[in-house]
């Protein structure tokens, strides 16, 4: 763990902070940890700032909950800008449901994207440009009963693995409580996404060189599978890829298939319109479910596909597996153990999802 350690004075900052959230709520920023585990200076004027921001969507997504909002639970985000304009956000619930709420991370980037635009459109210099530096996130659990970060769900993730509005040095803080004291942990978003750097290929080839991570050899035992049961079954994405015809309007091709209780199911990207489609992973896994139900047991997954898709031109790096089915079927059918085979450039590799997806990815995963 590393302990972030600039601390500069900055008196611009120090004003007024008799009548702040931090009086209000008896912090000092002197005596309030950062720490992070990368490298991550800041100096104390912007510490007092986060520790504002943060203390200001704790206060809104306890509102969220007084006002009665469907699920009961308070969840808000503070963002800020490479401009240095903040926004918030807190959870939209209309319904219980996936297609009708909207968690505080994505609604908070929502509201900070139009206020961002609007600045653009009384000035329209040079092209839109549009970044998040911060992303400040809270609930609405009462300070003195907060033990554990909060981060990213999988379906917000899904919407920040992306370089569009996001880079390696935006910067996720939340309140947290280690070994009993009351801190802020402060952690690169890059370090929530899994194999950001890598690129995987579309072009299937059985010779190629064959990695394994450290555990996926675990896996195998644990699963009664072998090396040959893994390439078998991206052979099988491969096909359903091979012969999707369903993806004119994104131009993404992806294809999944799964061994659920030792049978293969697989599936391919269908689009429905620009926005919508189905997911392969999500579709290959139901069918599994609707046979074996609550026996279900998804051991392995194979996904193979186009990096990118294509609209009007511009190309998006959406990449091939999608954090936020990952992310799901984990909850409940698969384990961080299950088995994920991945065809990139120059080599096969073998992995497990608990591997690929890093374990802040849990919610109430408690950092150590």
């Amino acid at each position: 763990m590393t302990t972030t350690n600039s601390i500069n004075s900055n008196s611009q900052f120090e004003t007024n902070i008799e009548n702040s959230l931090l009086n209000k709520y008896g912090m000092n920023i002197l005596n309030t940890p950062f720490v992070s585990d990368d490298d991550i200076q800041l100096g104390l004027g912007e510490r007092y700032i986060i520790v504002e921001k943060l203390l200001e969507a704790h206060e809104f997504a306890k509102i969220n909950v007084l006002a009665g909002n469907i699920t009961g639970r308070g969840f808000a985000t503070n963002v800020c800008t490479v401009d240095r304009a903040w926004s918030m956000g807190t959870n939209f619930n209309n319904t219980r449901n996936d297609i009708s709420s909207i968690c505080g991370e994505r609604s908070a980037i929502l509201a900070s994207y139009n206020e961002a635009l609007l600045r653009y459109s009384r000035r329209p210099r040079g092209k839109f440009d549009f970044k998040i530096k911060y992303l400040c996130m809270a609930s609405n659990i009462d300070l003195e009963e907060i033990t554990e970060m909060i981060a990213p769900c999988e379906d917000c993730l899904s919407w920040l693995n992306t370089n569009r509005y996001f880079n390696f040095n935006t910067l996720v803080f939340s309140f947290e409580r280690i070994k009993g004291e009351f801190v802020v942990r402060a952690s690169r978003l890059a370090s929530f996404l899994p194999y950001k750097t890598y690129a995987t290929s579309n072009e299937f080839d059985f010779n190629k060189e064959i990695r394994f991570s450290k555990n996926s050899q675990v896996s195998f035992v644990k699963f009664k599978l072998e090396p040959k049961d893994a390439l078998n079954l991206l052979f099988e994405a491969y096909k359903k890829y091979d012969k999707n015809e369903f993806v004119g309007v994104s131009n993404q091709n992806i294809a999944a298939a799964i061994i659920s209780n030792d049978e293969i199911y697989s599936s391919c990207k269908i689009d429905w319109t620009k926005r919508w489609h189905v997911e392969p992973l999500e579709e290959a896994a139901s069918r599994a479910i609707e046979k074996f139900g609550k026996e279900t047991q998804i051991k392995a997954i194979a996904y193979f596909g186009d990096e990118a898709s294509a609209n009007n031109g511009e190309i998006y790096n959406d990449g091939v597996v999608s954090i936020k089915s990952l992310g799901r079927i984990r909850q409940k059918y698969a384990t961080n153990d299950t088995l994920l085979i991945l065809n990139f450039h120059n080599y096969i590799l073998i992995t497990t999802i608990g591997e690929y997806l890093p374990k802040k990815f849990e919610q109430g995963y408690k950092i150590s």
